[in-house]
């Protein structure tokens, strides 16, 4: 099993280092690194290292994933039987890389002194990733890096795949109910209520899982 880079995702991963040798004269030494939910630069760096980080950051991510089918040994015992994997990773690979370009350039034009709603398109970010790996949830296999891993889920593939289906459709449509949500609320509320919403699900998931397994435990006794 193998999972190849595509010509897409050579572009996102390449794009930054692009756009930073086209504007690298005109950035200033001092970059915005971290901003609070007002919006506000809470957070500086250095030019070189503020920039390349997240890039290097994205390449290294991707690569990590392209790696898996050879670096884990679940992945590599069920291979005969994950032909979908492959595929999966190749999209997961793209929206990392769309991800990461999508916080990347946001920081460049702030850095080059243009006003940028970062919390907005940070957070809107985001809940396109969640909605991506929503979608796809269900159709990983049980693997060490990638998906929800819990003790349970990592121990039975029933428990896995019950956990990944449910915790899946809660994270897509979760999704996209708060990207219309968004147009009722302020940037502020509206963040906090995602990461809320987040630690909600991350908290819910692990619960999930214990109960199932649990339930299992039970039933074969």
């Amino acid at each position: 099993m193998k999972s190849k880079p595509t010509w897409l995702e050579g572009i996102l991963l390449l794009a930054p280092f692009i756009a930073l040798a086209i504007f690298w004269r005109g950035l200033p030494a001092r970059i915005p690194m971290h901003w609070n939910l007002r919006n506000q630069v809470d957070g500086w760096g250095s030019k070189g290292s503020g920039l390349l980080l997240l890039p290097l950051l994205n390449v290294g991510i991707v690569a990590l994933l392209h790696l898996l089918p050879r670096l884990d040994p679940k992945l590599r015992k069920s291979a005969g039987e994950t032909s979908r994997m492959p595929a999966v990773l190749a999209v997961l690979g793209v929206t990392l890389a769309a991800f990461g370009d999508a916080i990347f350039c946001t920081q460049l034009l702030a850095a080059l002194g243009h006003a940028v709603p970062v919390s907005r398109i940070a957070v809107n970010a985001c809940l396109f990733l969640f909605a991506v790996l929503g979608n796809y949830s269900a159709t990983l296999r049980p693997n060490y890096f990638v998906g929800i891993r819990t003790p349970w889920t990592l121990e039975s593939p029933e428990t896995w795949r019950a956990t990944h289906r449910l915790a899946g459709r809660l994270m897509f449509f979760g999704s996209l109910f708060l990207f219309v949500l968004q147009f009722f609320l302020n940037e502020t509320l509206f963040a906090v209520l995602v990461f809320g919403l987040l630690l909600v699900w991350t908290v819910w998931t692990f619960w999930y899982s214990w109960h199932h397994f649990q339930a299992l435990q039970l039933a074969a006794q």
